[in-house]
């Protein structure tokens, strides 16, 4: 059955690319080919290099990915990159009931396009793709794809019960959800972690995704004697670890991870650390991804926006560190302490706020954490 809907996958390809009298190429969600049409003359050293290595360089992927082609309603104009070997593109997202499942690409030579031709092989391809779910075989590329876009929030229901047709998702099974923190060696320590987990009775499944420049592991464990996490074993980079809990919790499980990984970077320096472990740092953590922005905090912010050295910041958090202990401060940022209190003041000034108050300085803590976690890179898992 899978072989006969990538046959028709292909032949809706070639259509099309005959109709138009322009070449046309199919890739899944992470640029990795699927179906490509024969040439037309408007082929480039890029398209010619996709379909002898059946994908993208990382440099390309990189390339495109600037362009948000996961998220885009209609067409999305890319443009032309002599370093890659690439003429500007025209991409059409391939989507089923909101779930991007895919990209169609032409070569934008400047001729017009017909746009309802174009629109109806995207919309029969999108249902083709998604149907490759309910085969009853896994489809790994699929569930990958599916994964992604849980991780983003994208029609989680659609996305779960695609997941529950893959064989992915079943009543026998629990999962915990992994996510490496983007160091260089993140998806080599995953893919450790896995490994280790694998050969004990309890995981049955297992996948590695990327997200942004993060790796994520969602294990399936049998329902059977599941265990509290997965191995703990040390790992070169810091590494996040869910709670266990049930397919329809798996959002939920990529956040744990997420802001478990993120507390490991930031505060514990490295290693594996779990969601369950953190106590009362988990709603401290949450409270920082949604933080209430009085006008005191408003102003702070718009200081540290300001502030491109990073001074006031520095100072701050340093201080707050220090539990307002203005010797250790200062000496921890090897200034005089009469420049500490000044640029202390300078802060309260500008912001109305009061360093010496607990309540201000439990406000200011939460900021400082927030805009921590807004460039980390969060934001798809949040």
């Amino acid at each position: 059955m899978r072989r006969a809907l990538l046959d028709d996958v292909h032949r809706i390809v070639d259509h099309l690319a005959e109709t138009l009298g322009r070449s046309v190429m199919l890739d899944d969600p992470d640029l990795d080919l699927i179906a490509g049409s024969r040439h037309f003359g408007d082929e480039d050293p890029y398209r010619v290099s996709v379909v002898l290595a059946r994908g993208a360089s990382p440099e390309a992927v990189e390339w495109f990915r600037r362009f948000d082609l996961a998220t885009a309603d209609g067409p999305v104009q890319v443009p032309g990159n002599e370093a890659l070997g690439l003429r500007p593109r025209l991409c059409y997202p391939v989507r089923c009931n909101g779930l991007h499942l895919g990209a169609l690409w032409l070569v934008d030579d400047g001729r017009p396009v017909e746009e309802d031709r174009v629109r109806d092989a995207c919309t029969r391809l999108g249902r083709i793709l998604a149907q490759r779910g309910h085969t009853g075989v896994l489809d790994e590329p699929l569930v990958d794809a599916l994964l992604v876009q849980l991780v983003r929030g994208v029609d989680p229901t659609h996305v779960l019960d695609l997941l529950r047709a893959g064989r992915f998702a079943d009543a026998g099974r629990r999962y915990a959800v992994a996510v490496a923190h983007p160091t260089a060696g993140a998806p080599t320590t995953l893919h450790d972690l896995a490994h280790r987990a694998s050969r004990t009775d309890h995981v049955v499944d297992h996948r590695i995704v990327a997200v942004e420049e993060f790796a994520v592991l969602v294990a399936a464990v049998r329902r059977s004697g599941a265990p509290a996490d997965l191995p703990p074993d040390a790992t070169g980079g810091a590494v996040g670890l869910s709670d266990v809990g049930e397919v329809e919790d798996l959002r939920e499980l990529f956040v744990q991870a997420a802001l478990a990984a993120f507390a490991g970077h930031h505060l514990h320096r490295g290693g594996v650390t779990r969601w369950g472990d953190l106590g009362p740092l988990t709603a401290f953590l949450r409270a920082a991804t949604t933080p209430v922005l009085t006008p005191a905090l408003a102003r702070f912010e718009e200081l540290l926006a300001a502030d491109r050295a990073g001074t006031a910041g520095a100072t701050v958090a340093a201080y707050l560190r220090h539990a307002g202990d203005t010797t250790a401060t200062a000496a921890e940022l090897v200034v005089h302490r009469t420049t500490l209190r000044y640029r202390l003041e300078q802060v309260e000034a500008r912001t109305g706020l009061d360093l010496t108050d607990g309540r201000d300085r439990a406000a200011v803590q939460l900021a400082l954490l927030a805009r921590d976690v807004r460039v980390s890179g969060l934001a798809p898992f949040l």
